[in-house]
């Protein structure tokens, strides 16, 4: 039995999609799925193909800081910073002709049901000598005009290769709800995938089904960057707790001792990232070349 994942404002279902899937690292013969569940499931793959007859298993991750507090808008409310579990799934597509596009659509299996995506389409990475056409956006931040602009340009029937992001997606990126969820409408994923609901000036604006068939290249902006990561404080508390990394180590030799006598690196580097800033829900979400932060094709 399978069902077709519908995604509502104001509902979460029991076993739902959490996004659509979108694209990532396009090569000459390849591009990346991913999707979002707020299940772990057992099962998650892509299908594709003219008769979406071949299959490619996902690789399953869990996002490790993502939370909502009392600042967001979700359908529930809470007093404190309360973590959400969220788990992604990415798909590697192979096997593919620059230029054709191929049908695809991603599945996700729970011990007792099966859930799946609508039909979008894929393509890889365009020639190097190909003309090719890139919407350059930045600052979405759940902004009012975000949804109605992402909706122009998908009526607008630009046949699009892809879509550069630079910088400044959310306000608070530990907050999960700004990606996938704001009751208000305007969360960053909803708006790049014709799944908004914004209200401005007595219209709805849906945003544009954008990132399922093109990929999204990004990069880091401050509003990517959280500051200290420091549960007993609300998420923009932390994110404007951010501390500078040479003050930090000064600290940190003090404390050595007690918080890392077997000298573990490993451990030195977290506790050194969480004291000051990281990027750590930004790198989980993208798929980034070679652990960089930033895109060179």
């Amino acid at each position: 039995m399978v069902f077709l994942a519908k995604l509502t404002s104001g509902t979460i279902p029991e076993l739902a999609m959490l996004s659509d899937p979108f694209l990532q690292l396009p090569t000459p013969d390849s591009v990346n799925v991913v999707w979002f569940t707020q299940f772990r499931g057992v099962e998650h793959y892509v299908i594709y193909g003219e008769q979406l007859q071949d299959k490619v298993q996902a690789k399953t991750t869990k996002l490790s800081k993502v939370a909502e507090d009392s600042k967001s808008r979700w359908h529930q409310i809470y007093s404190q910073v309360t973590p959400r579990d969220i788990w992604r799934h990415e798909a590697h597509v192979t096997g593919l002709i620059p230029g054709q596009r191929l049908p695809y659509q991603v599945v996700s299996q729970d011990t007792s049901q099966v859930i799946s995506s609508k039909v979008f389409s894929l393509t890889a990475q365009p020639p190097s000598n190909a003309d090719v056409k890139i919407l350059l956006t930045s600052d979405h931040q759940l902004m009012p005009m975000t949804a109605a602009n992402l909706q122009k340009v998908a009526q607008m029937g630009l046949n699009l290769d892809g879509i550069f992001l630079a910088g400044d997606m959310v306000n608070v990126p530990d907050r999960a709800s700004e990606w996938f969820d704001d009751q208000d409408g305007g969360a960053f994923f909803p708006c790049l995938q014709g799944r908004a609901h914004y209200n401005l000036k007595g219209h709805t604006y849906e945003g544009g089904e954008l990132i399922q068939h093109l990929p999204l290249l990004t990069t880091v902006g401050n509003h990517e960057v959280m500051g200290r990561f420091a549960p007993q404080m609300t998420l923009n508390e932390q994110f404007s707790g951010s501390f500078p990394r040479p003050q930090a180590e000064i600290i940190y030799q003090k404390l050595a001792k007690q918080i890392n006598p077997d000298h573990d690196p490993g451990l030195k580097e977290n506790w050194l990232k969480d004291y000051t800033h990281n990027t750590d829900t930004y790198e989980e979400i993208f798929s980034l070349p070679g652990g960089q932060k930033y895109y060179s094709l």
